[in-house]
């Protein structure tokens, strides 16, 4: 099939651009290697806003008897809140999956190649497009500093 546009990345930028492109009345093609959501979705903010919410209230239950609560036996546990966390990623993933295809976006999960100008294949299938738009969004980068390489330095996707 021949699309308007093409895109290959589903992260913020590209599931973004996808749904602009939709809402004018373009044909769109998305092609997402991994996950939709992107870095931040998946791996980076969401995941650590909903770790960090979790601790924020146990932090908040443990001083309570400072304003005045009583609280007895606070504790926490670490694998229900992974749990949460992934289903808070799963959550918002789906809101997302949902967006697209209420936009009537073509999504395809691969690695998308550009073959040529206007042509991309994936998965032995070839796609054709008028426009392309790559947002293959982050990638781990190390900056030249002293003890980046020692144990205990991790990125986003190692945490």
């Amino acid at each position: 099939m021949k699309y308007d546009i093409a895109i290959i990345g589903g992260g913020p930028g590209g599931y973004t651009a996808a749904e602009k492109a939709a809402k004018a009345g373009m044909q769109v093609v998305l092609f997402e290697q991994d996950h939709l959501g992107g870095t931040c979705l998946n791996r980076g903010c969401m995941p650590t806003k909903a770790l960090l919410h979790s601790a924020e209230t146990y932090a908040a239950l443990e001083h309570a008897q400072t304003l005045g609560i009583q609280t007895q036996g606070v504790s926490y546990d670490f694998a229900a809140m992974h749990r949460r966390k992934d289903q808070v990623v799963e959550t918002l993933r789906q809101g997302v999956e949902k967006l697209m295809k209420a936009n009537k976006i073509t999504v395809v999960s691969g690695s998308a190649c550009i073959q040529r100008a206007g042509v991309i294949a994936c998965h032995g299938e070839t796609y054709e497009a008028e426009d392309i738009v790559i947002a293959t969004g982050s990638k781990v980068s190390y900056p030249p500093i002293s003890g980046i390489d020692l144990p205990g330095v991790y990125n986003s996707r190692d945490l």
